[in-house]
């Protein structure tokens, strides 16, 4: 008798968004130890192989690693009608995750948190390439959002200036290879996450994954040659480790975020930068610049800005067609 009917209905509704938020925050925290993990060991590596030996075998290890969980779930799942967009969207993730693994890599200064910081100028990025390539609706709120998140980035790159000025700040200008690494990687990756939002409305997570894993290890294999190093056995077994972690923390982030509110679960991507800051810590005794902080807390809160205008964009499009 307690089971009525009338309630069932009313709690069903509740429970997926609920649950997918909660678990999205769990795949979303995962996903920022991996990453960290996966950073440390990428940026450890370099200083014995190249970092981009380091990424082919990364996308190389990864593919192995998606091939069972792709055939559990169905080679079905890998059917695509655009093969062309999926191309594409590999190409700017190769180009992506490889220019961060160089950015971070021993060949620069850059530092963990000094990359991750930078990292988050990615949705900055989306914006922009959402209201160009999808023509999607953008307003005067997020353009200006935008604007002022890209100031934090000149904050972070450029120290002494702005605020921060002082007598040297000339000789602070530090936009040297890495940090031009770091830009450049934000951009390609916020160009795939545009191309994803498209893709997903026919591929799953675990689909996209491996289809990224398979280009990415076909455009690099040229590469790897190029730079090709022979690294001992313990040294394979390290790359074995990293390209595991890498693969665990974006399967982890593609799912946070297809199961989670956009609005709920993109802020928790930025514990990626006091996890950053506690690996620049523990692995070579540095902590960021006040310009680092204040950059990213700038663009950070900027990217949650627009998050919120997204949402309400959306959950609102009477309103929005009555202002056009």
């Amino acid at each position: 008798m307690s089971d009525s009917p009338p309630s069932d209905p009313a709690s069903e509704p509740k429970r997926p968004r609920l649950s997918g938020n909660a678990l999205g925050a769990v795949f979303m925290v995962l996903s920022g130890i991996g990453f960290t993990i996966y950073t440390v060991l990428a940026k450890q590596l370099s200083v014995d192989v190249h970092p981009v030996f380091l990424a082919f075998w990364r996308s190389a290890f990864a593919l192995i690693f998606s091939v069972p969980v792709i055939l559990r779930v169905g080679l079905h799942q890998m059917k695509t009608k655009r093969p062309g967009l999926l191309f594409a969207r590999s190409l700017f993730g190769t180009l992506g995750f490889t220019l961060a693994m160089v950015a971070v890599s021993d060949l620069f200064t850059l530092s963990l948190s000094q990359f991750n910081a930078i990292s988050f100028s990615r949705s900055l990025f989306v914006t922009v390439l959402a209201a160009i390539i999808l023509r999607e609706m953008v307003g005067p709120h997020r353009w200006g959002a935008v604007a002022v998140g890209f100031v934090g980035v000149l904050i972070m790159v450029v120290p002494g200036v702005f605020m921060f000025w002082n007598p040297e700040a000339g000789s602070g200008f530090q936009l040297d290879g890495g940090t031009l690494s770091a830009i450049g990687s934000a951009f390609f990756l916020a160009f795939a996450i545009v191309l994803v939002k498209t893709l997903s409305a026919e591929l799953s997570a675990v689909a996209l994954l491996t289809y990224a894993n398979i280009l990415s290890t076909v455009l690099l294999l040229p590469f790897v040659f190029v730079f090709w190093s022979m690294p001992d056995l313990e040294t394979w077994g390290w790359i074995f480790f990293m390209a595991m972690t890498g693969f665990v923390s974006q399967f982890c982030y593609i799912s946070g975020v297809s199961v989670g509110d956009a609005s709920f679960i993109s802020p928790l991507d930025y514990l990626r930068l006091p996890m950053a800051t506690v690996a620049d810590l523990l692995v070579v005794g540095l902590l960021p610049g006040i310009n680092v902080w204040i950059g990213a807390g700038i663009i950070i809160v900027s990217a949650v800005y627009i998050t919120i205008r997204e949402r309400k964009r959306q959950a609102q499009p009477v309103t929005v067609l009555k202002e056009r």
